[in-house]
C-alpha cells in the first residue's frame, strides 16, 4: 500500500512538472506543487516504508528531475513560448541642427514625460521639461541636450 502511495505521488509530481514545462513556463503553482510533491514522496518513503525505499525513491526522483531538465533544455518543448521575432526597426535619425531653443510646435501625443511632437513640420520624439502635457497642446523647445529635445507647455 505504501509503495503505491509513493508511486502515485511521484507520478502526480511528474505530471505537474511536465505541465509546468509545456503549458505554463516560468515558476508557477504547478511547478512549485510538483517540487513539493517530489519532496513529499521522498519523505513519505523514508518514514512510511524505510530507509532503503527512501533512498530508492530519492534516486528515482533525482533521475526524473534531471531527465525533465534535460528534456526542457535540449528538447523542442520551449519552442512554443520562445520569442522568434527579430526587431529590425531603427530609431529615426533627426538632424538636431534644424531645431533651436524657442521653436514652437504641437504635442501629437500625450507627453507623459516622453512623447511625439511636431516642431517645424517635423515629427520628433520630445521630453517634457516639467510634468505632463496634453495631446494637441502648444509647446516650445526649452533646451536641447545631445539628441534630446526638452519642451515645455505654452500657456
Amino acid at each position: 500500500m505504501e509503495f503505491g502511495i509513493t508511486a502515485l505521488i511521484v507520478l502526480l509530481a511528474t505530471v505537474l512538472l511536465v505541465v509546468e514545462i509545456l503549458f505554463i513556463p516560468g515558476v508557477g503553482v504547478s511547478g512549485i506543487a510538483g517540487v513539493l510533491a517530489m519532496m513529499g514522496a521522498v519523505v513519505y518513503a523514508f518514514f512510511a516504508i524505510g530507509n532503503l525505499a527512501g533512498w530508492v525513491t530519492l534516486i528515482l526522483v533525482g533521475m526524473i528531475c534531471i531527465s525533465l531538465f534535460l528534456w526542457a533544455l535540449y528538447g523542442k518543448s520551449l519552442d512554443n513560448v520562445a520569442l522568434k521575432k527579430n526587431i529590425d526597426s531603427t530609431v529615426l535619425d533627426v538632424d538636431m541642427s534644424r531645431f533651436s531653443v524657442g521653436d514652437r510646435g504641437v504635442a501629437r501625443t500625450r507627453l507623459a514625460l516622453i512623447g511625439e511632437a511636431e516642431i517645424n513640420g517635423i515629427i520628433v520624439e520630445v521630453k517634457s521639461e516639467a510634468g505632463f502635457i496634453k495631446e494637441g497642446q502648444a509647446i516650445e523647445i526649452a533646451r536641447i541636450s545631445g539628441d534630446s529635445l526638452f519642451v515645455k507647455a505654452m500657456n
